[in-house]
């Protein structure tokens, strides 16, 4: 019997995709950061990552500095 894997959706196109293709992120208090385990997160896909308009778009959903969710995306993707 085959083993399927989880599938869990990017939160900026709402394209589904296998979970272990994705980045998953959380907002700890006011900032974003890698999940660590531990409270809610939520998922990106590497598509996104790549596309500067929805980056400007995420930094301004979780309010954060777009040169600073750029680096973070960087060291993930």
């Amino acid at each position: 019997m085959k083993n399927s894997q989880p599938i869990r959706m990017c939160i900026i196109c709402r394209s589904r995709h296998p979970q272990k293709s994705l980045i998953r992120l959380k907002q700890n208090s006011k900032e974003v950061v890698a999940f660590d385990g531990t409270g809610r997160s939520f998922y990106l896909c590497r598509s996104c990552v790549k596309d500067e308009k929805k980056r400007k778009g995420l930094a301004k959903r979780f309010k954060q500095d777009l040169e600073q969710l750029t680096r973070l995306l960087g060291t993930l993707a």
